[in-house]
């Protein structure tokens, strides 16, 4: 079985440090326990902008607003045990606006605020790096 989705991300910097998240995904081995930037898919009836802000707010309790979409997209495949998912990724730059309650997300096992010269030293999704270029 096949399958594609679209999904945000936003892309944070406060102070020379980028917001990232760690991956929660046993059921996806290859992006299990790597850093990416907060996000997701976004509802039916929502905008994307809405979304974005939605789920940095969902996964790290930090409110954002958006600022321009990056001119970067990156299109990656996931196994799982039910076949391939085919995930076109999106980047926004946001502004921190304010932390809030960090929620627990099942998808995140932690957050944090990585110095961007350190985000080349982690073990990231695919785009994750290429979208420092734009920063």
């Amino acid at each position: 079985m096949h399958k594609q989705i679209t999904v945000i991300l936003g892309v944070c910097v406060k102070n020379n440090k980028l917001l990232l998240i760690q991956r929660h995904e046993p059921e996806c081995p290859d992006a299990h326990m790597k850093w990416e930037f907060p996000g997701g898919k976004f509802d039916f009836g929502e905008t994307i902008e809405e979304a974005v802000i939605r789920e940095c707010k969902e996964e790290t309790g930090i409110a954002v607003a958006i600022k321009t979409l990056l001119p970067y997209t990156q299109v990656s495949y996931w196994n799982y045990q039910w076949g391939t998912q085919q995930t076109l990724l999106l980047f926004y730059l946001c502004e921190f606006i304010r932390q809030e309650k960090v929620q627990k997300d099942h998808h995140v096992n932690t957050m944090q605020w990585v110095p961007l010269p350190k985000v080349h030293h982690l073990e990231t999704l695919p785009g994750i790096k290429e979208v420092l270029a734009y920063l």
